[in-house]
């Protein structure tokens, strides 16, 4: 008898981020649905806790091609009623696994990145690009993460794709999140920013507008939790600025529950971002909010009525709209009940009628 799996996820690896940790926490829906759940990645590394019952599938190839001939072969000799694969390179193995079979399996492909001022670099990024927007249009349906994320692709598929295309925000509430009292305006003011450590996420001009914060404000700290390969720009940016001591770079960490409950003030200041999962689980903490005007968090924070947007990379504006969320009015219960509209067993919900397996 044949393995069956209701749901199989296809995300490259699950070492962190924030598609993954999507991923992980729909896996979670469907296992609470009753589903038979499996994971296929091309890393054992595994940074996320994996809902119990769920298989873990470890890519054994290495190449691309051998790489979506081993998907290819898992879903013939597997019984899999739906595929939801994340990120563009599972998306594009994922749909070249498909070629020429016959279509018995639902395959979904999800983004989670703009596209808007994306430039494919050198001639194998060219020929991946095009080959999803070629290939889009074959899958089941396409999910965007946000209206700005959709627009985005429909400007990019054009015709051939852009029926398929599904609106379904990231399920990133947090539902045992408990507020704590923020701290008066004459203490330690803590400033929280969570992310990988790369260019798009904007910690450099973070760091840049705290710089200008802590000169105003004695007792500011700024904490980055998150680990990535612009670690040693961003520490010799502290350095040079004189921000040893006001600035920590904690890295990566599975539960950061306890950043939130310590932090005042919660900051994105990336450069292009496709939702903004961080967003939500710090407003269900109830804290405050100051974000660049990317798409995704100027829906997420409905263009400023739950949090204060800012231009991307405007280090000045960043600068004092921090300093102006020290005095200003915290209204906790208004960001968690905005919060909760991003919760699992909503956004599950969508999931499971998309993949034809809601009950």
């Amino acid at each position: 008898m044949k393995k069956r799996y209701d749901v199989l996820f296809h995300v490259p690896s699950l070492k962190g981020g924030g598609a993954e940790r999507v991923a992980v926490e729909l896996a979670r829906f469907f296992v609470q649905q009753e589903r038979s759940v499996g994971f296929f990645v091309h890393d054992g590394e595994v940074a996320y806790d994996l809902p119990s019952g769920v298989e873990l599938i470890v890519a054994q190839s290495r190449g691309h091609f051998k790489r979506v001939a081993e998907f290819g072969t898992l879903l013939k000799i597997t019984e899999v009623h739906a595929v939801i694969s994340l990120l563009p390179y599972a998306n594009l193995i994922s749909l070249l696994a498909n070629l020429g079979r016959k279509r018995c399996v639902r395959l979904l492909v999800s983004e989670h990145q703009s596209y808007a001022n994306f430039r494919p670099v050198g001639l194998k990024e060219r020929i991946k690009f095009n080959l999803l927007t070629r290939l889009y249009a074959r899958s089941d349906a396409i999910v965007a993460v946000s209206s700005g994320v959709a627009s985005d692709l429909r400007q990019r598929l054009g015709d051939a794709g852009s029926s398929k295309i599904v609106v379904i925000h990231n399920p990133c509430y947090i539902h045992d999140a408990v507020p704590t009292l923020r701290h008066s305006a004459t203490s330690l003011f803590t400033v929280l920013a969570v992310g990988r450590l790369v260019p798009d996420k904007g910690f450099d001009v973070l760091i840049d507008a705290f710089s200008a914060v802590s000169r105003k404000l004695a007792g500011a700290r700024l904490v980055i939790v998150g680990e990535g390969p612009g670690r040693k720009e961003l520490e010799a940016q502290i350095a040079r600025l004189g921000l040893a001591g006001k600035v920590a770079l904690p890295g990566f960490k599975r539960n950061i529950a306890d950043e939130y409950r310590r932090a005042d003030l919660f900051v994105l200041p990336s450069r292009a971002e496709g939702f903004g999962n961080v967003l939500v689980e710090a407003m269900s903490f109830g804290i405050r909010i100051v974000s660049t005007n990317c798409p995704g968090p100027a829906e997420i924070l409905a263009n400023g009525a739950y949090g204060t947007l800012v231009p991307v990379e405007n280090t000045g504006a960043l600068a004092e709209a921090i300093l102006n969320a020290v005095s200003a009015e915290s209204e906790p219960g208004k960001l968690i009940r905005r919060a909760q509209d991003f919760s699992l067993e909503l956004i599950g919900a969508q999931y499971a009628k998309l993949t034809g397996l809601a009950r």
